[in-house]
């Protein structure tokens, strides 16, 4: 909470946190005479991916460390007609350019500062003037963007891949985080269940699916998963493996979903990455000729499996079919 607001605008007293009208908890005035709450809402911020002579223009605060570049930003501002308006007065004032709306990249939340960003393509003419809060600029080819995982990031990666670039994937230190991750390649993910937040740092590595082996009713399972994915704009592929009992049939449809998701990045995920680093070894060993023992070595890394599970292997290994 913003120094602002430790004490009450309107009458002085000092603000107290807790349930307002039994919803979620805010800071507020005690009085109820006063009424006063401090809703916290995020503010809305234009962003600009401003194309200038073909190249992609990112700059420097004066406040960010050196090496720290990004896309023009500003708050948007009352007096802006609309935010598209807002984000062609932020690129007059801080480049000195005349520009054009091309297109809405999309609405991207920056929690850490509580922001909304609402991120445009700008296409840019007449000479670079910096604004007095920018100290330094560089136009960039668009293929060699290397975009970053936070809100403005986001917002250029989505912007290259319409425009048929591959986006390096991200460093991201979140989506180390989600229990049992495991790189296979530079295709494929596997892991245990995320949480609703880490699925925005699934989408942030540039994995383009999901696939979920872990059967709705499980405790483990989340909530409105298929909802929260494709909210992030992944694709999402449903197929739930009874823990007891997996099945031939449920395999065949796992490589079925990955010959159908060919070309793209897919993150697969169950309860504790287990179901899926069985069937992910099978997949790699029956249907791309991967030695045994190299991909006994990425299910080992995950577990042991259990009798039921090690049963189901050797069938599936011997050849049985659904």
């Amino acid at each position: 909470m913003s120094a602002a607001y430790q004490f009450c605008p309107r009458c002085a007293k000092p603000l107290t946190h807790g349930a307002v009208d039994g919803g979620s908890a805010r800071w507020h005035c005690p009085d109820r005479a006063c009424g006063f709450v401090h809703w916290d809402n995020p503010v809305p911020v234009v962003a600009a991916i401003v194309e200038h002579e073909g190249e992609i223009v990112l700059a420097r605060n004066r406040a960010w460390p050196p090496k720290m570049f990004a896309l023009i930003t500003g708050f948007l501002e009352k007096d802006d007609p609309d935010p598209a308006q807002g984000v062609l007065r932020e690129v007059a004032e801080e480049l000195g350019l005349q520009g054009r709306v091309e297109e809405f990249v999309g609405h991207y939340p920056f929690p850490r500062m509580n922001q909304l960003i609402i991120a445009y393509h700008v296409v840019a003419q007449g000479a670079i003037t910096l604004g007095e809060e920018l100290v330094e600029y560089r136009k960039i080819p668009p293929e060699k963007l290397r975009p970053w995982p936070a809100a403005t990031g986001l917002a250029l990666r989505d912007w290259m891949v319409k425009r048929g670039l591959t986006p390096l994937p991200f460093e991201f230190e979140a989506l180390k985080a989600i229990p049992a991750f495991r790189e296979i390649d530079s295709k494929l993910g596997t892991a245990g269940q995320p949480s609703a937040e880490q699925f925005r740092a699934v989408r942030s590595a540039g994995y383009q699916t999901v696939i979920n082996l872990l059967p709705s009713e499980s405790r483990f399972a989340l909530q409105r998963e298929r909802h929260i994915v494709e909210a992030e704009g992944l694709r999402y592929v449903h197929i739930p493996v009874a823990w007891e009992r997996p099945q031939p049939e449920d395999f065949e449809a796992f490589c079925a979903a990955l010959a159908e998701e060919a070309g793209r990045r897919v993150f697969v995920h169950c309860a504790a990455n287990k179901r899926v680093s069985a069937f992910v070894f099978l997949y790699r060993v029956l249907k791309l000729g991967v030695p045994r023992a190299q991909a006994q070595a990425d299910l080992e890394a995950i577990w042991q499996p259990d009798t039921v599970w090690s049963r189901f292997i050797e069938r599936m290994l011997a050849g049985a079919g659904p």
